[in-house]
């Protein structure tokens, strides 16, 4: 599909080969009935040197404006594309307010709600299309805000009622049978777990987070972390492969980075199948730490957008590294890149 300023410069050029052609023409019909039709005296009085055809014939009379068409058409052509040149310098300065619109919109996400978009020097009709973004940004934050707050204030009011009926379970464990006081043991833990991570969710995206960064060894801290997901893996006959090449350091605040971890290595297990490899690398300054596996035909193309990842998104910008996820060939794959520390 061809871009707007392309289309407008394409529209600029024609009218200008328009206008050309037109000119052209009419100067071609004119001329032509002038040689064939209007008669001339042979001598001129001024200059009696000169002499004057009384009339031309057929072939003059073709030779000439067949001369006159070729060199309007050698000429069109530079004029042409000149004309689209201009039309698309033209056109790109026209639209230069829409790519600033688009890459300005690009870089606002869920914790920078509160920037908005602004155009120097732009038209009206852009200053309006400014303000109506404005407009919107103003009322998607204010929702987004109310909603992260409800949230949060929903978690928290949940955690003391789950923790009493862990209590009373606790308490009447004797009084029940015991499958049945572990079974809502399971379940009362998996709630107050499900809260914990809303709770973290909104305490995140309100940029309420108390971090305390360190330097941290991943080849170090990866070994120890995935010795559980190895172990958990085992059980579904999957393996889990970790190749760290040389040790690489980061700084950034431990245990929210193994949220990080916890989030995208469960869904790997959970949600993939096949064998799951974890790998460290460095690239200049940037540490790079890959997850990936085969997606399970029950999950398909619909993975990713779960609670895991979202607390992933949140929690990333904290820790001043960036999180992909993305589906390719059949695999999912996970990236987190950090600038690391020597």
């Amino acid at each position: 599909m061809k871009s707007l300023r392309l289309k407008v410069a394409l529209w600029f050029a024609c009218s200008v080969v328009a206008v050309l052609g037109v000119f052209v023409g009419v100067t071609y019909l004119h001329l032509r009935h002038e040689l064939r039709m209007e008669k001339w005296e042979r001598s001129d009085p001024k200059h009696s040197d000169w002499t004057l055809h009384g009339s031309y014939s057929e072939s003059e009379v073709d030779d000439i404006v067949q001369e006159l068409g070729r060199l309007a058409l050698i000429y069109a052509m530079p004029v042409a594309i000149l004309s689209l040149a201009i039309g698309y310098s033209l056109a790109r300065r026209s639209f230069a307010p829409v790519a600033a619109l688009n890459s300005q919109l690009q870089a606002i996400g869920a914790q920078s709600l509160k920037q908005r978009v602004s155009l120097n020097n732009a038209d009206q009709e852009f200053e309006a299309i400014q303000a109506n973004i404005n407009a919107l940004l103003g009322r998607l934050e204010n929702s987004f805000s109310q909603l992260t707050e409800f949230s949060g204030q929903v978690a928290h009011e949940l955690r003391t009622p789950l923790t009493l009926l862990r209590l009373k379970v606790e308490d009447a464990a004797g009084r029940i049978e015991p499958e049945l006081a572990e079974s809502l043991q399971e379940e009362l833990g998996r709630l107050t777990d499900y809260v914990d991570q809303c709770l973290l969710l909104a305490t995140a995206e309100q940029g309420r987070l108390i971090m305390k960064p360190e330097p941290i060894q991943l080849r170090r801290f990866l070994d120890d972390l995935l010795e559980t997901y190895q172990l958990w893996a085992g059980q579904q006959n999957r393996t889990v492969s970790f190749v760290g090449g040389e040790e690489v350091s980061a700084s950034c605040d431990p245990r929210y980075l193994r949220h990080i971890f916890h989030n995208l290595l469960t869904n790997a297990v959970k949600h993939g199948t096949g064998p799951i490899l974890v790998t460290l690398a460095k690239n200049g300054t940037t540490a790079i730490c890959r997850i990936e596996n085969a997606v399970s035909s029950s999950t398909g193309e619909s993975s990713g957008n779960g609670l895991g990842l979202r607390i992933v998104r949140a929690l990333a910008p904290h820790l001043g590294c960036s999180v992909t996820t993305k589906i390719h060939a059949g695999m999912h794959i996970a990236e987190i890149q950090w600038q690391r520390t020597e």
